[in-house]
């Protein structure tokens, strides 16, 4: 019995330092995830219903702060922010200091032209931040260029995708499907490597022709064979001279 005490003992000992050690690569882990999944990011969207719900859906999946612009076309535009359930005004100063945030994002999407958004709010973002500017207001075309910056799961495109009605196309379906087995190695284009010479090496060989090889060919033709083709060319010039002085030519068959 004694035996069986101790032994359940050291069982339930090692099952502790087992579970331990467990919770303790899990946590490790954890921290070992990369770091832009967990970075803050700063999305300025202008103030339309359509964008802000973006923004908005965009913050469900990862760790934003919402900045809405009214009256882009304004000398000083209105901003705000959305903390704590609530719309809070930004002033310019207050953009400038970076005073809404306690830490400035490394990244900043804007999204909307220079009508929507005002050029002044992406150089005062671009101090100290990566400012990816999307200028367009398509539902479609700005989800494709955020995905550069959030890197969206397969499961996060189709959400999107049912969310705001759009059609989901893999465009990696065909290199997926590339078999490069199927294809015949006669039919694989050929590596090309080029020739590196490097420093100390023979120069390559130069092919000269010798002066035999080069006074050949005159050699050829003798002088009576050249000039025999002048004299028989002599006869046509002077038939055409003799019709030259006619005023007049007629056709034998017209009598």
């Amino acid at each position: 019995m004694r035996r069986w005490a101790m032994f359940r003992h050291v069982y339930w000992v090692l099952c502790c330092l087992v579970l331990c050690i467990g919770m303790e690569l899990a946590g490790s882990s954890a921290l070992a995830r990369p770091k832009h999944t967990q970075e803050t990011k700063l999305v300025i969207v202008p103030a339309l219903p359509r964008m802000v719900q973006l923004a908005f859906d965009l913050a469900d999946m990862r760790p934003v702060i919402v900045l809405s612009c009214r009256d882009a076309r304004a000398a000083d535009p209105l901003l705000f922010v959305w903390t704590n359930g609530a719309w809070q005004y930004v002033s310019p100063d207050d953009f400038r200091e970076r005073r809404f945030v306690s830490e400035w994002p490394r990244q900043v999407i804007m999204i909307g032209d220079d009508h929507a958004l005002p050029a002044l709010l992406e150089e005062e973002a671009a101090w100290g931040a990566d400012v990816t500017r999307l200028k367009t207001l398509s539902l479609a075309d700005l989800i494709n260029g955020m995905d550069p910056v959030f890197h969206f799961t397969e499961r996060e495109w189709k959400w999107l995708a049912r969310r705001y009605d759009l059609n989901l196309t893999d465009i990696n379906t065909p290199r997926r499907e590339f078999n490069p087995y199927d294809i015949p190695r006669s039919k694989l284009p050929l590596e090309t490597k080029d020739f590196k010479q490097k420093k100390g090496d023979v120069p390559p060989a130069v092919l000269i022709e010798s002066p035999a090889e080069v006074s050949a060919p005159a050699e050829v033709f003798a002088p009576a064979e050249v000039s025999a083709p002048v004299e028989a060319a002599a006869k046509p010039n002077a038939e055409i001279e003799k019709l030259a002085g006619s005023s007049k030519v007629r056709d034998p068959s017209l009598k």
